[in-house]
């Protein structure tokens, strides 16, 4: 007998007409990988919580460990076997300490209490949060929160665990460090179901099933999905693929489940020069200014009025109390008018906090800081103005929808300003508009109808239609689909062309590459700042743990392997027609 069985589920929400989830029938064994792919509104969330038996089938039937879910007696049992990681970790977290939170499902399992303490400090160990094992959930940053879920989860030593994009908030380091974790679980022979819209991360499953609008399109090996050979229908290529398997295509070569930037740049070496010894290593398309190169002491042409600027702050969450912890230490950064600036660093290196100083939700506990010309610290400026002049979007700012129709949430902010007829309507469409809600068809749709990446998108036209000078983002695209994440990016790069100054803290290097600046944050202090170009290549320290853009880690290994690369690429195309010219020389 299988795992997991699934006879023809039908699932409804009770406020929808529209099945969730439509005549799904699977069979799991134990100790499969699998990965659950789909757009956001495909039903992934909605199957893990069916697993766990959070929510019950509409028509159908699900077994676990051959247990019914339909059944109350065997819900206990059942979650004692299932541990799922919600998508977001505030949503678990139920103690005002970290130790305590993960301690709470083992007591809940009714074990000694020194094996929960094992267990605790075990759990802790393994997704890197030992040091806050005192320390109260709301001072984790949201990626730390996302370890803390996790580890509540290991620490329930259950046969399954189901991970609703985990890794969404993680960065680099971290993320790597969790996917290691499902992969040593996974050989141990815990089932593992991992809900994610990264194909990077589907394709190191050993099985993938893809969702679409309820129903499965696809199930089998990620090498099936990914092999240059297969037609992909409309909603599988929406999923998008690996970059490695992108570049592979690009040049003409197989893709290959998994692959890493070392192994592809060696397969490339391979077909297209066959080099044996080294020539020279990878040089810059054009000399690095001293005045633009990333340093912590060099920072945007002072030619530019900064909209934002930073003298020496500092920022202590609890400050004065024995869990006083610094978020920010003698940060000095200038932000130029109009620049889109990208925020990267490891999780808990500051970049919330930052966005926090800039937007005056937060006050430096020592030091200067500045938004348009005016000193936050001082009692003569009108904090209320400078937020609306540079709104903050937090982190799933979906969270904060509360007006039950789509049109009063984006009129929300305008009206609070003044605006009303017309020019509050004119302003509600143009927004709505602008993130791919049109107006005429989602005003009157109710918010919580939505899918959670329409949902993101209504947030952000929130903030859009206060038509500030400034936008603030914090991860704006955490755990959307390929789609809708690209509309995303699209619509933050929009902003910026049409003057406003925009920042963006982000886990992903891919999204930092298309910014004008990039500040690196290390432990609360600035690293870098500078171009792109110039922070993922001359001045890139691996000691940063933020990793780097795909198209430039393969370009490091080819430079490694004798490469000569006119260019420092940092997208997909730009790396493959860089190599074709390398290659094309090599030949000559």
């Amino acid at each position: 007998m299988a795992f997991i069985e699934i006879e023809d589920l039908d699932f409804f929400y009770p406020e929808s007409s529209r099945p969730a989830l439509h005549g799904i029938r699977l069979s799991i064994d134990a100790g499969e990988y699998v990965a659950v792919v789909g757009a956001n509104g495909s039903g992934k969330s909605s199957l893990l919580r069916l697993l766990d038996g959070l929510r019950l089938p509409s028509a159908g039937r699900i077994r676990v460990a051959g247990l019914d879910t339909a059944y109350p007696e065997n819900l206990k049992k059942l979650r004692s076997s299932v541990a799922l990681v919600f998508q977001s970790p505030v949503d678990q977290i139920v103690s005002t300490i970290v130790e305590e939170d993960v301690a709470f499902g083992p007591e809940n399992l009714g074990l000694p209490r020194d094996t929960i303490v094992a267990r605790v400090e075990e759990a802790l160990v393994a997704v890197g949060l030992s040091e806050e094992a005192k320390s109260p959930p709301q001072c984790l940053s949201a990626g730390q929160q996302q370890r803390l879920a996790i580890a509540g989860a290991l620490a329930m030593h259950p046969s399954c665990i189901a991970f609703d994009e985990a890794t969404a908030m993680l960065d680099p380091p971290s993320r790597a460090s969790i996917l290691g974790l499902m992969d040593e679980l996974s050989s141990r022979g815990v089932t593992i179901l991992h809900a994610t819209h990264d194909m990077s991360e589907a394709a190191r499953a050993t099985r993938i099933i893809a969702l679409d609008s309820g129903q499965v399109a696809f199930d089998g090996r990620p090498q099936e999905l990914f092999s240059a050979s297969r037609e992909l229908s409309p909603s599988l290529r929406a999923l998008g693929l690996p970059p490695s398997a992108l570049l592979s295509r690009e040049l003409g070569l197989e893709p290959l489940a998994g692959e890493g930037a070392a192994p592809l740049a060696a397969r490339i070496a391979a077909a297209r020069l066959g080099m044996a010894e080294p020539r020279a290593s990878l040089r810059p398309s054009a000399p690095v200014d001293s005045s633009t190169k990333a340093s912590p002491e060099s920072g945007p042409s002072q030619a530019a009025f900064p909209v934002f600027r930073l003298e020496a702050a500092s920022y202590d969450y609890l400050r004065g109390t024995s869990k006083a912890r610094a978020a920010l230490r003698d940060l000095s950064l200038d932000i130029p008018s109009g620049s889109l600036v990208a925020l990267v660093g490891k999780t808990g290196s500051g970049k919330s906090s930052l966005l926090q100083l800039l937007d005056a939700l937060a006050l430096p506990s020592s030091g200067k800081a500045y938004a348009f010309g005016q000193d936050l610290g001082s009692r003569a400026t009108d904090l209320r103005a400078i937020r609306i002049r540079a709104p903050l979007a937090v982190q799933s700012p979906e969270s904060a929808i509360f007006e039950p129709y789509a049109g009063d949430d984006v009129a929300f902010g305008p009206r609070n300003l003044g605006c009303r007829g017309r020019e509050l309507v004119d302003r509600v469409k143009r927004a709505m508009d602008r993130v791919g809600l049109r107006f005429e068809d989602f005003r009157d749709r109710r918010s919580r109808d939505l899918s959670g990446g329409e949902k993101r998108r209504l947030a952000l036209a929130g903030l859009l239609a206060m038509e500030s000078q400034a936008c603030l983002f914090d991860e704006p695209t955490s755990a959307l689909d390929p789609e809708a994440k690209a509309a995303v990016l699209e619509l933050i790069a929009a902003l910026a062309r049409d003057g406003a100054t925009v920042l963006m803290a982000t886990h992903s290097m891919e999204e930092a590459a298309r910014a004008d600046l990039v500040a690196v944050l290390v432990q609360g202090r600035l690293a870098a700042l500078g171009p792109p170009e110039s922070v993922f290549y001359e001045a890139y320290d691996p000691a940063w743990g933020i990793g780097r853009p795909f198209a430039a880690e393969v370009a490091a290994e080819l430079a490694s392997r004798g490469w000569t690369l006119d260019a420092r690429p940092l997208d997909l195309k730009e790396l493959a027609g860089a190599i074709r010219e390398a290659g094309e020389e090599g030949q000559a």
